[in-house]
């Protein structure tokens, strides 16, 4: 006879209070693994996101920015959310998801939300934003140790330029010193002021050739900078832009993060060498590009190409007129020649104080003429030493006025410096942060040429954020066994992650 098996009530309820803690554990340890595979889902998919930046700004300026923009172009979050989702369902297999694990996995889940929380744009903080993703790029090209080189020789240039700059009045001052002198003359008794006859070996002072070196210099001038000191056969570029839509001067959206971005001298030099690396000037001949001139844009802020390199020749004539001028300092040779010269225009008077308001007149004169031909040199694509010696110098004094009126160039110097250089030297002594405005500026007009960026924003560049991502799964092992007051709804794990470009 069979013995049927039998197994007591609390036997029974034995087993599966004991069944009820094992699927718990298992539920537990699942939950944890969870909450590990859904925080890397959440980076990986953020990391994917960025991925996605702007290629034509990447190619042409090494600048990262993730767009977030509608089809208008302006600034929205929709379409990365949706991206977000969708890289997260297709990794966890969820619902939406048609490449993740399905079937048997236990890690399968679903992406509810995925919110932006904080986000920093790239125009924000007046262009700070734009001048740290700069530098995070440039660190890694440019080492300490150079960057501080180059601005200590900002800083002597900078102290020359305001030494020894804006000598205009000079020239002006020397003329009204020599009438000063004529009056004198006019006034003495005529023995005076009479020359020995040419058989006793001596002349009257011819002054009619030395005046007009000051006159020369006052009348050049006032020509034109571009039609003094390009040939008429360069063609300047005619492109423009509308000023009113720039970056720098319409409303711009701004990011919700609190971060706050400083810069110092470093960062300074850092910013000064990516812009003459990467954007483009009148020695290019750089063409189909919002504004062919950039780096001329950064110092002149004008809508037109001509404008923004007359503005900046201007510039650099004015900076030339400086460093030529302390060059002429150090030269006894032509401190020399520049007395000698004074003291025939001074005439018989030799007031020592028109004779140096004279001498000081010439040597302005002189360093206008010689930064005139270092100009046409520089556009020509030649090179002129920042401080110049007797051996680097072209002009002749005597030769000056015909000298401007033709077409003659300062000689190369192997040891100088490139017009490119010198629109470094300016960018010196311009805003950190009009600069990164404007070459924000001149970089959307670029973008915006390539098909398919017409809508193109600089403000709706997310260079970092931060998102909260909601998941919802299903538990597996509280299905086994029914107990009172156990439910089997869904379970939701939120976290978040923080992704940024300035590293």
């Amino acid at each position: 006879m069979k013995q049927k098996g039998s197994i007591t009530v609390f036997a029974a309820l034995s087993i599966m209070l004991v069944a009820q803690l094992l699927f718990t554990f298992l539920e537990a340890a699942r939950n944890i693994e969870f909450y590990r595979v859904l925080q890397m889902n959440t980076d990986s998919a953020l990391e994917s996101m960025f991925a996605d930046y702007v290629f034509p700004l990447w190619d042409d300026y090494r600048i990262l920015g993730a767009a977030a923009a509608d089809s208008s172009g302006q600034l929205s979050f929709n379409n990365r959310e949706a991206m977000l989702r969708g890289i997260s369902n297709s990794s966890l297999g969820g619902k939406s998801g048609t490449l993740g694990l399905t079937g048997s996995s236990l890690l399968t889940a679903d992406t509810v939300d995925i919110v932006f929380e904080e986000y920093l744009l790239l125009t924000d903080q007046g262009g700070r934003v734009f001048q740290a993703a700069v530098t995070s790029y440039m660190k890694h090209n440019l080492v300490y140790e150079t960057a501080k080189t180059i601005y200590s020789s900002y800083e002597a240039v900078r102290d020359m330029r305001d030494s020894y700059g804006d000598q205009s009045s000079s020239i002006t001052d020397a003329l009204a010193a020599i009438e000063s002198a004529k009056e004198s003359e006019d006034s003495a008794p005529s023995l005076s002021r009479k020359g020995t006859a040419r058989g006793g070996g001596l002349q009257e002072p011819d002054s009619e050739t030395e005046d007009n070196l000051l006159t020369s210099v006052v009348e050049t001038q006032k020509t034109g900078i571009l039609a003094l000191v390009l040939p008429e056969k360069d063609s300047v570029s005619g492109a423009r832009i509308d000023l009113d839509q720039t970056v720098s001067h319409r409303a711009l959206c701004e990011g919700t993060a609190s971060e706050t971005v400083s810069g110092g001298w470093y960062d300074q030099v850092l910013l000064n060498q990516y812009l003459v690396t990467y954007l483009s000037d009148y020695t290019d001949g750089a063409e189909n590009r919002g504004l062919n001139y950039e780096l001329e844009y950064l110092i002149g802020g004008k809508a037109e190409d001509k404008a923004n390199l007359r503005i900046v020749t201007a510039e650099i004539l004015a900076l030339r007129e400086a460093l030529n001028l302390a060059a002429l300092a150090a030269s006894p040779g032509k401190q020399a020649e520049a007395l000698s010269m004074a003291m025939v225009l001074a005439g018989a008077t030799a007031n020592p104080v028109i004779v140096e308001a004279v001498k000081y007149g010439i040597l302005a004169a002189w360093a206008y003429a010689e930064s005139v031909l270092d100009l046409r040199t520089l556009l020509q694509g030649g090179k002129i030493a920042v401080c110049k010696s007797d051996y680097d110098w072209t002009s002749n004094l005597s030769a000056v006025p015909s000298l401007l009126s033709g077409w003659s160039q300062a000689k190369s110097s192997e040891r100088g410096i490139t017009y490119r250089d010198y629109l470094r030297l300016l960018l010196f002594f311009h805003s950190c942060d009009r600069l990164a405005m404007r070459a924000m500026d001149v970089q959307e007009a670029a973008v915006r040429l390539k098909p398919g960026y017409e809508n193109f924003r600089m403000d709706c560049l997310v260079c970092g954020t931060k998102v909260s991502a909601t998941y919802e799964y299903v538990p597996i092992f509280f299905g086994f066994v029914t107990l009172p007051g156990v439910g089997h709804d869904r379970i939701r794990i939120r976290n978040s992650a923080e992704y940024t470009y300035l590293l």
